[in-house]
């Protein structure tokens, strides 16, 4: 058993603050969360005064599939990025070296643990061979993740205004060999795809022995709500529920009322990335009416060709846009903005019994703080100054499971 004592943590649901305290793992579980003193025995206690101990981040949506493409057609539409299957992005992926792919993949995976993201769900392009890809660079890294695949086939524009048509027996049997890699399906979005299609993917990942996770984009830009509209008299929200009935959407950006009606009538989560969405020009997703309506609410950081993933930044941009918006400094509860980081998108993702607290019984997945560094000593709000002031260089250790991935103290000795 390693116990951390003297230290400050944010424990539990709540985030309750514990000024003097400790934690104790052991097995690569939460052993024991106080105040005080740890009173059992210890194979090695640390001192860790000073320190900020808070569950792992929750990086609850990622495209790292183009980590070698940063700043890669930065200026340029969404769709022109985006859009599958011949997007910038899309060509860039079939065109590039697989090593050089891994390689960048391997790169953004480090430097996720190195600003205290434990856990990522990542939306992965170019079927089969685009999971194998990440699976490679996973290699020999310990990190959470959550690969969400899709077939890298798509439907013509023809068969989409037809919207008539069923997925193809070929598509069907790579979605079938992607659920059995990996952890679910994400879809770029319901435009892709018919009816029939949609309905099929719904099927496939709720029918079988292990449910998997089933996750798309929807109404990220007022583009891609336009096409829905044209094509099929309905919005990309509308179809998504009804049809594919998914755990949870990515973006919901320019959702109607009705759209948030629905979703929030059949409680799906919601993973917002407002950053990347603002470095893209789409907009910014009305956090305040996903709340009102109760919505579960999480946040990602999207495509890394556009925006570095970094949860201490998405959680202070949120914040400011935020009072911005409503000319108002205390729009939002910092805890609430803290949970869309961390427990939040545990819940969304069903793993809310091991993930996103520190607790007692949860996976160790915890992330130490220097608040004694010179941009967060003399702190009158450790959660406000966490958040507005917080940076990567500020993580000193980083545990997942229990086991070390980074040590820039030296208590370990790892990864310095």
């Amino acid at each position: 058993m390693i116990v951390f004592e003297k230290t400050m943590i944010l424990a539990g649901k709540d985030l309750k603050l514990i000024k003097d305290g400790y934690v104790a793992v052991e097995n690569g579980k939460i052993f024991k969360v106080g105040f005080g003193t740890f009173k059992g025995s210890a194979k090695k206690r640390i001192n860790a005064k000073g320190f900020l101990v808070i569950p792992g981040f929750i990086n609850a949506h990622v495209h790292l599939g183009d980590s070698a493409a940063k700043e890669l057609g930065f200026g340029k539409k969404l769709l022109d990025l985006m859009k599958p299957p011949n997007g910038l992005k899309h060509r860039f992926l079939r065109k590039t070296n697989r090593k050089i792919l891994v390689s960048a993949i391997r790169s953004t995976l480090r430097d996720m643990l190195t600003n205290g993201i434990t856990t990522f769900v990542d939306f992965r392009e170019e079927g089969i061979n685009g999971i194998k890809i990440l699976k490679k660079a996973l290699d020999g890294l310990k990190i959470n993740s959550i690969i969400l695949g899709r077939p890298k086939t798509y439907m013509d524009e023809k068969t989409l205004q037809d919207n008539l048509a069923s997925l193809p027996d070929e598509t069907l049997k790579e979605a079938l060999k992607i659920l059995d890699m990996a952890d679910g399906i994400g879809l770029s979005s319901p435009n892709e795809y018919t009816d029939k299609a949609l309905q099929q993917f719904s099927k496939i990942c709720k029918n079988r022995k292990h449910k998997k996770l089933l996750a798309t984009h929807v109404a990220e830009s007022l583009e891609t709500k336009k096409i829905s509209q044209l094509r099929t008299g309905c919005s990309e929200v509308y179809r998504a529920v009804k049809w594919l009935k998914p755990d949870f959407l990515i973006h919901l950006t320019h959702p109607s009322e009705e759209d948030l009606q629905e979703v929030s009538k059949r409680k799906i989560g919601v993973v917002v990335c407002p950053k990347a969405n603002s470095i893209m020009g789409v907009g910014f997703p009305p956090i305040k009416k996903f709340l009102k309506e109760g919505l579960v609410v999480a946040l990602g950081t999207d495509n890394v060709m556009v925006n570095q993933p970094n949860m201490f930044e998405e959680m202070r941009y949120l914040l400011m846009y935020l009072n911005v918006l409503e000319k108002n400094s205390s729009t939002i509860s910092l805890k609430e903005i803290f949970k869309m980081a961390t427990q939040n998108g545990a819940k969304i993702l069903g793993l809310d019994d091991v993930l996103g607290i520190v607790d007692e019984g949860k996976n160790a997945n915890l992330v130490f703080v220097d608040f004694t560094m010179d941009n967060l000593a003399f702190s009158h709000d450790i959660l406000a100054s966490l958040i507005l002031r917080g940076r990567p260089e500020n993580v000193k250790l980083v545990m997942v499971e229990g086991e070390i991935v980074l040590d820039r103290v030296g208590w370990f000795k790892i990864g310095r």
